[in-house]
């Protein structure tokens, strides 16, 4: 017996609001001799310029063809075994270099073709009223990625795109679509992706494969071709009038990589790193499905004028059903993205502690430039902040750099300067074997007391050289989960058509170790919702190694490594009996477990029970911890994401903050040195 859904759609497939008409030929692009031109002209700066072209290129070499697979079919859900036998591609790499992208173009087309047989394949099973989905056997979709084996033929993917559809008809059936509206929704999807493909330009060919072999250097060199054709990495910030996010494509999708500090997403808290965009809607009109759309396609529906209302359907995984978001368009403002401050009054009011939040490395260039004395900046604003904290008569501070993912390096070394007389801070090493070192030479300190860092897997960057900068010299504790790991630096080489986004160089701390790929580990770690396969520099393949070159001289501030082990016995023992921290573990936990899931039901009652569950667990685990603290429960999961919403910038409510704060004070009473002023100059290199 077939489930509800998928009789109630046969009824009203029949006479469908859309058609498709096929054009009667297939898209096909060939490469332009300006192409082959620039092929060249990039493979042979990068082998000139790239920081690892000496030391990793020849290794990584045989990967490009890989590489380039990867890029036309991510999920191995175009291509087939019998195709890749017709395919040399482990000849890519000499032609591209040689200019000649005939093969490499075949190849893409034929990806080309097989997109548009599966947009037909799902229309014909609309048309046939979904006589082929049966939504209440025991059947599970594999989640596909560049790691799964090729399927043998075409037989084997119509299989696989039948069980996508399927997923996708669950999907909107979650979300509370009624079967007319699922059937109207899926309909103008596969046309729409039709008629996209129908628009593909020879540059998106030549995009695709020319910063596929570009990755076998490092995840972060790209070519970008002019500002009207970008399709890789879009920043809706600053500068754009958008939600504030960073996006990227990712299979069929949209995905959003981060979110800006300050901007209206941020504020609005419902967005986080790796959701799906599934729709955009604008004021008052219709959600427009966007799966499959090319990405500066989907970022124009999301931009707009500033005060304008953009509706987003959000799903933050395939057994999540989607959601719809309303943001209100706005630029990223200095003041939304600004240090702030708060004190945490802990221990029943007997201790103080300072938290300063720290969103981004900030800085208002061109006030600076222009002489402005009032110039705003990340480290003017905390040390005005520290002045205002200590004449509260606070004199320990949390500095939380959670989710920093960088920004003015500068601004890193700088901000440092503020809790140390003078010193070196960063070296950085280019590709020619010379090494910069950039440090503090201001012997003013600003915050003299204990200082605790929080970081987490989305700190990076400029976060991570702060962090460990605190680190090496003993200056205090870096206290959260493994940092993201972004430890390169990246130049624009103008081409005769476009640009070149290289790696030119690397970070590396004082003691002489690299936060490229590691990050760095903290000295007391917390639990981290974060899957460090998915997220981080670790996770992308074609990382930078970690590395370490000779450490310079430098004084340290404290031994903290001494009193990290009666540290870590109090959090331990504290942490059992807390119900904020222990809400923190589980959530975490649990995130971890449901991200390590290689299969999905494609059963909807099985599905629908899922979610049940799942919100049964939050609304149980909420109760609980407000159980053990005397407060009133929560009777459903629309209040508890009211609440979260509601507590989300509240440091008093946040038990890592809280965590960390309690950490700190133990570590003053354990190493009352800690909490005196830190003395004596600092040899410089």
């Amino acid at each position: 017996m077939r489930s509800k859904i998928s009789s109630v759609l046969s009824t009203v497939m029949i006479g469908a609001l859309c058609a498709w008409s096929a054009p009667g030929f297939a898209v096909v692009v060939e490469p332009a001799p300006q192409d082959r031109e620039l092929a060249r002209i990039i493979t042979r700066e990068l082998e000139r310029r790239h920081l690892a072209a000496e030391t990793l290129f020849d290794s990584r070499r045989p990967q490009v063809g890989q590489l380039i697979l990867n890029a036309f079919d991510p999920s191995r859900s175009l291509l087939t075994e019998e195709d890749l036998f017709r395919f040399p591609v482990d000849l890519l790499p000499d032609q591209i270099e040689r200019g000649s992208l005939d093969s490499a173009y075949r190849l893409y087309n034929l990806t080309l073709k097989r997109q548009r047989e599966r947009g037909e394949y799902w229309l014909s099973l609309l048309d046939s009223s979904l006589s082929q989905v049966d939504l209440t056997d025991d059947e599970s979709l594999a989640f596909r990625d560049a790691q799964s084996e090729w399927l043998p033929n075409t037989m084997a993917l119509q299989q696989l795109w039948r069980q996508q559809l399927e997923n996708a008809v669950i999907n909107l059936a979650l979300a509370n679509r009624t079967p007319a509206d699922i059937e109207k929704a899926l309909r103008r999807r596969f046309i729409s992706q039709l008629n996209r493909l129908e628009q593909t330009r020879p540059t998106d060919a030549f995009e695709t494969v020319v910063n596929a072999y570009a990755r076998a250097y490092d995840p972060h060199t790209q070519y970008l071709p002019p500002a009207d054709s970008e399709t890789f990495n879009i920043n809706m910030s600053l500068s754009l009038q958008g939600i504030g996010a960073v996006l990227q494509t990712e299979d069929e999708f949209t995905k959003v990589v981060s979110i800006i500090p300050g901007g209206p997403a941020q504020r609005d808290g419902r967005i986080k790193p790796a959701d799906r965009i599934l729709s955009v809607g604008q004021e008052n009109a219709e959600l427009e499905d966007v799966v499959g759309w090319r990405l500066d396609e989907v970022v124009s529906r999301i931009r707009g004028a500033k005060g304008s209302l953009v509706k987003l359907e959000i799903q933050s995984g395939d057994g999540d059903p989607p959601r719809v978001i309303e943001i209100i368009r706005d630029r990223v403002q200095l003041e939304e993205q600004s240090a702030k401050k708060h004190v945490l009054e802990l221990n029943e009011g007997r201790d103080q502690v300072g938290v300063i939040t720290v969103p981004t490395f900030y800085s208002d260039f061109a006030a600076r430039q222009a002489g402005d004395p009032n110039y705003r900046s990340t480290t003017r604003d905390v040390a005005r902040l520290l002045s205002e904290l200590r004449a509260e008569g606070v004199t320990s501070l949390v500095l939380d750099l959670r989710n920093n993912g960088g920004g003015s390096l500068q601004e890193a070394y700088e901000l440092f300067g503020l809790f140390i007389e003078t010193g070196p801070v960063v070296q950085i090493r280019s590709s020619g074997g010379q090494t910069d070192v950039r440090g503090d030479r201001d012997p003013e300190i600003a915050w003299d007391g204990p200082l605790l860092v929080l970081v987490n897997r989305l700190s990076a960057s400029a976060s991570e050289i702060f962090a460990g900068a605190v680190q090496d010299y003993g200056r205090g504790l870096v206290v959260g989960s493994q940092t993201f790991g972004k430890g390169t630096v990246q130049a624009l080489l103008p081409m005769a058509d476009g640009q070149l986004k290289l790696t030119i160089a690397k970070f590396y701390r004082i003691s002489g170790e690299s936060t490229q790929n590691q990050g760095v580990i903290p000295d007391i770690s917390f639990p981290s919702p974060f899957n460090s396969s998915e997220i981080g520099e670790s996770a992308l393949e074609t990382a930078l190694p970690w590395d370490q070159i000779r450490p310079l001289r430098y004084r340290r501030l404290g031994d903290i490594e001494a009193v990290v082990p009666p540290l870590l016995a109090r959090h331990q023992a504290r942490i059992q009996i807390d119900p904020n921290f222990q809400v923190l573990v589980a959530r975490a936990n649990r995130a971890i477990e449901l991200s390590k899931e290689d299969t999905i039901s494609l059963n909807l009652e099985a599905r629908q029970a899922e979610r049940a569950a799942n919100e049964a667990w939050s609304l149980t685990l909420e109760n609980t911890r407000r159980t053990a603290l005397g407060l009133a429960n929560i009777e459903s999961i629309d209040a508890l994401e009211a609440a979260a919403t509601a507590n989300r910038d509240n440091p008093a409510e946040d038990a890592a903050v809280i965590e960390g704060a309690q950490i700190l004070l133990d570590a003053i009473r354990l190493s009352p040195r800690l909490a005196e002023t830190v003395a004596g100059p600092l040899p410089r290199e």
